[in-house]
């Protein structure tokens, strides 16, 4: 059934490029027929910057089933960008590893997505922006929903219209500013042109509002790497010195699809169920932090998945040491006596923040009432604890509790 469930998903992936091609082709006969058609142009960059988007996800959402590896990979990786000469692949595929938590810029690797080569209303190629730490080579510390994109998009007035994304999907528009989009390269001819950032995405000029931006990267030789890991920042604007099209992509539009797999809800059980791991809970120390994990060793679980699984998402983990052996309440009914109390934290809601250190180590952003009120390091407030055994898509929010005898 899992296998059927697989190939529907995938069906439909295909299903949705198809449509999306079939609508890039109208809007480049709409453009064949009316040259100074805009509506038309725009129509054809919306279906090619979804047609990508859509991909993308797809990578993400199946990474673990296309990337056999032993533990598992986690689900929500992208690939890198294609950045084209000297780097020893065809066109359209990505690139090697890079420095963790790196980001990288380059056309889109339409090749290693299964798609071919994406142009838009302005007959040029996709490009395309990956935060490092959703990168699938040099691979970040923790995969998880809570995984924060390092992309910003201001206006052009420098206010923010969206932070943390994971990608940034641009369609070029028509040259300014003196950029070149000359063919450098007789082995990378379906897009044509170069790789060098600054003849596609737009630069700041005296004219506009915000100083020294660029939709490209600065301090590095060839402008494909991020000279460090803070957030990059992208001018959406429509003026004489900028002129690209984005689409984003969130977290959470890459991890919406990854929490409806039954693999997803059966690995947060296989782990809050690991018979070793509930062992070295008993005798872990809680005083550290606020939630009382800190000192948990995923080494100790029944098998590599496990401990794949924990590294990524031990930030969700909270322990807590109950007053007395009590029993709490799980799926509506008592359990029997407790000594501790294991929390899988769902899904941040709407009144929880995770974006740094200091968010992270506070309970509150990851419990539901009556949890938050009782849960406290080492010693609970009292053991008024209540929560579900398993995780469920259709309420991710939900603590997950586990009673340790």
């Amino acid at each position: 059934m899992k296998t059927l469930k697989k190939q529907s998903g995938y069906a439909l992936l295909v299903f949705v490029s198809l449509m999306l091609a079939a609508a890039s082709a109208v809007a480049v006969k709409a453009i064949n027929n009316n040259g100074n058609s805009q509506i038309a142009r725009d129509k054809l960059t919306a279906a090619a910057l979804a047609q990508a988007k859509e991909a993308l996800i797809g990578y993400a959402l199946t990474y673990s089933d296309t990337h056999l590896h032993v533990p598992s990979y986690m689900n929500g990786y992208l690939p890198n960008p294609d950045l084209g000469p000297g780097v020893n692949y065809p066109e359209g595929s990505t690139a090697g590893s890079s420095s963790k938590d790196i980001s990288k810029i380059g056309k889109l690797p339409w090749r290693e997505l299964g798609l071919k080569p994406l142009s838009h209303g302005n007959i040029e190629c996709i490009w395309y922006v990956i935060s490092g730490r959703f990168k699938n080579q040099s691979k970040t510390d923790n995969m998880n929903w809570d995984t924060l994109g390092q992309i910003d998009v201001l206006d052009a007035n420098g206010n923010t219209i969206a932070s943390n994304l994971a990608a940034l999907i641009i369609a070029p528009g028509k040259p300014l500013d003196g950029q070149s989009r000359n063919l450098i390269d007789v082995d990378h001819t379906r897009c044509g042109g170069n790789y060098d950032a600054h003849n596609y995405l737009d630069a700041y000029n005296a004219a506009d509002a915000i100083s020294g931006e660029v939709n490209y990267f600065t301090g590095s030789t060839n402008n494909s790497s991020a000279p460090n890991t803070n957030n990059k920042r992208f001018i959406l604007a429509s003026n004489n010195h900028f002129n690209d099209q984005f689409l984003f992509v969130t977290a959470a539009d890459i991890f919406k699809p990854i929490i409806r797999r039954t693999d997803f809800r059966d690995q947060i059980s296989a782990l809050l169920n690991d018979s070793v791991f509930i062992t070295h809970l008993k005798t872990v120390g809680i005083t550290s932090g606020n939630k009382g994990s800190g000192h948990i060793n995923c080494d100790n679980t029944i098998n590599s998945d496990n401990k794949n699984f924990c590294k990524n998402w031990q930030e969700m983990l909270l322990l807590t040491q109950l007053p007395s052996p009590s029993s709490i309440t799980i799926d509506g009914a008592a359990t029997a006596s407790c000594n501790r109390v294991l929390i899988f934290g769902g899904q941040q809601t709407a009144g929880q923040v995770r974006l740094t250190a200091a968010d992270k180590d506070d309970p509150a952003n990851y419990l539901e009432a009556p949890n938050r009120a009782s849960f406290a390091v080492p010693v609970a407030a009292h053991s008024s604890f209540s929560g579900s055994t398993t995780f469920s898509a259709d309420n991710p929010s939900a603590d997950l509790l586990r009673c340790i005898p």
